[in-house]
């Protein structure tokens, strides 16, 4: 019975170890600042575009700066990852990442065509701004909370 005790306790800690130094792990390989600035503010140049063009008018040039910068932005962000080994994951592994990844999916889709709707139905033209903002801010967040595109370890 007592061995029981002591290995049950001995495994408790080991799994204690590995929780801490998992998040240990995941919280040092956050992108760099401006890595995270420039796809956040191509996003909000996505968006932003997006809720102002009218009939193929300028502005639909934010929407093409706006992707060829998230797009390289994204490549270098992977590379940087893949220069430090660790290999990112476009489809997650676990169904909580998995939930995240489709509320956040929904969450931007509903900032994008609400920038829209705001501006063209509603009459608010400060509506593209007020969703590019809230999109790069949350885009941002989101790139330092969930680094790698994985949820992290609970009760740590």
């Amino acid at each position: 019975m007592k061995q029981q005790d002591t290995s049950a306790a001995s495994a408790k800690g080991a799994l204690d170890t590995m929780r801490s130094s998992q998040q240990a792990l995941l919280e040092s390989f956050v992108p760099s600042v401006w890595i995270r600035v420039v796809m956040s503010l191509s996003l909000g140049a996505i968006l932003f575009g997006y809720g102002m063009t009218e009939h193929e008018n300028n502005w639909a040039l934010a929407i093409w700066v706006g992707a060829l910068g998230f797009g390289l932005s994204s490549v270098l962000y992977t590379y940087t990852y893949r220069l430090q080994g660790i290999r990112i994951r476009f489809f997650p592994r676990f169904y909580q990442t998995e939930k995240i990844h489709i509320y956040t999916g929904i969450g931007f889709a509903a900032l994008g065509f609400g920038s829209r709707f705001m501006r063209t139905e509603l009459g608010m033209e400060f509506g593209p701004y007020l969703c590019a903002t809230a999109a790069a801010v949350l885009f941002f967040w989101l790139q330092r909370r969930f680094p790698t595109g994985e949820v992290g370890i609970k009760g740590v």
